[in-house]
């Protein structure tokens, strides 16, 4: 081989395992309380909003508090350092990004799950 296929297919393996370790760095996976506490790690939680009279926001802090109950039935106080995020009280389910610091969940994104506008009706 020419010692320049050589050098490009270095360069060429040193691209592709940039990009996978990048990639894996980067992925959060869909799971429930109890797992994403043991995990201690970035993770993703569909939920749905519970205790809605207890959810409050403190404007001087800039924290939003309330209750999300997962797919097993769990329910745990998240906190979100940001304002309420709009449309959250519509949404029918949530997805949370984040990890637990102690016993609280906190939250970095919170994606909305709104139900659909387009309902399918029989005629």
């Amino acid at each position: 081989m020419k010692l320049k296929s050589i050098i490009g297919l270095l360069i060429l393996a040193g691209f592709i395992t940039l990009l996978i370790i990048n990639f894996a760095g980067s992925t959060s996976i869909y799971t429930t309380f109890a797992d994403a506490k043991q995990r201690g790690s970035d993770v993703h939680i569909v939920a749905s909003w519970v205790r809605r009279d207890e959810a409050k926001y403190d404007p001087a802090q800039d924290i939003f508090q309330f209750y999300l109950q997962d797919s097993t039935n769990n329910t745990q106080l998240v906190i979100y350092r940001d304002p309420k995020p709009a449309n959250f009280e519509q949404a029918d389910k949530v997805v949370i990004i984040g990890k637990y610091q102690g016993d609280v969940f906190e939250a970095e994104k919170i994606l909305m799950k709104c139900p659909s506008k387009y309902n399918h009706q029989e005629l």
